[in-house]
């Protein structure tokens, strides 16, 4: 963790002194051509246009005479005229206001979104032997769990050991879990996943209905995110048990709608949504 937040320093630093070394020590050239050099040059595209014009034999001797004149006039009062002052004004006060304003914007957006302690989480999991399959799953949900006892307040890892418990059907500790999860992090109650898992576990420990307790945690996965598939998917296989076809039938045409035309499960899906529609009395 301190080597993340001496990296994240350095960072920080490294962005600060470019913005006030640029508002300290503008740069001596402007970006864009002055007015004076672009007359010059264009009076001396001017002369050579002449000269060839009068090699050409396309201009009498006296013309090409006047037309120097003129513009040896004009060059004259070209060079007569100050260049204009490249160096900008320095900005102390600029420079001062990016040192403190910077550091201060970073670490307070990173609050909002980051999650540091993920760093540790990742270099937690190194520790066991090999990659996450059923085979060890065992192990590393153990090892989650200790974690969790030392960080109690990571939502994001209670979510991911709830879905471990899942996997491993011990539905009463992933409901426990995915409890945890959306009460420790304002940013895991924000996900529909989650609160779909969370659903399917209290069903799970309530012997496989969607009745009751998971009925308000379907409705929140909709609220976050009423595309959700397997939230309209839930939700009309509770409006089914609740003798509701009419309410299936327009949770599962909503996800019919949202797949893919390849999706394998729209033929299955439009089979369902017919058998419900059949069963809605008339204009329900």
């Amino acid at each position: 963790m301190l080597g993340f937040w001496l990296i994240a320093g350095g960072m920080t630093a490294a962005a600060v002194a470019f913005v006030a070394l640029r508002l300290v020590v503008p740069a001596e050239r402007p970006r864009h051509v002055a007015p004076r050099d672009a007359n010059l040059a264009a009076l001396r595209a001017s002369w050579a246009e002449l000269d060839r014009d009068r090699a050409a034999g396309l201009l009498p001797a006296d013309q090409v005479e006047a037309a120097r004149a003129e513009l040896a006039a004009r060059a004259e009062r070209e060079l007569d005229e100050p260049a204009p002052a490249t160096c900008a004004r320095r900005s102390w006060a600029a420079a001062i206001v990016a040192a403190l304003l910077i550091p201060l914007a970073a670490f307070g957006i990173y609050r909002q979104v980051g999650s540091p302690e993920a760093i540790d989480d990742a270099r937690g999991f190194e520790r066991v032997d090999g990659p996450l399959t059923a085979g060890n799953l065992p192990a590393y949900r153990d090892q989650l769990a200790r974690h969790l006892a030392g960080n109690p307040r990571d939502g994001r890892a209670w979510a991911i050991l709830g879905r471990m418990e899942l996997a491993l059907d011990r539905y009463a500790e992933a409901a426990t879990a995915f409890g945890r999860a959306v009460e420790s992090s304002r940013k895991v109650a924000g996900d529909a996943e989650i609160w779909v898992d969370y659903a399917e576990a209290i069903g799970m420990v309530g012997g496989g209905t969607l009745v009751g307790r998971p009925e308000p945690l379907i409705a929140r996965a909709l609220e976050i995110d009423s595309a959700n598939a397997r939230a309209l998917d839930m939700a009309g296989s509770l409006a089914v048990e609740k003798g509701d076809p009419a309410g299936a039938a327009r949770h599962w045409q909503a996800l019919h709608d949202r797949l893919d035309p390849a999706d394998p499960r729209r033929p299955e899906l439009s089979r369902a949504i017919a058998r419900v529609q059949q069963l809605a009395p008339p204009g329900g």
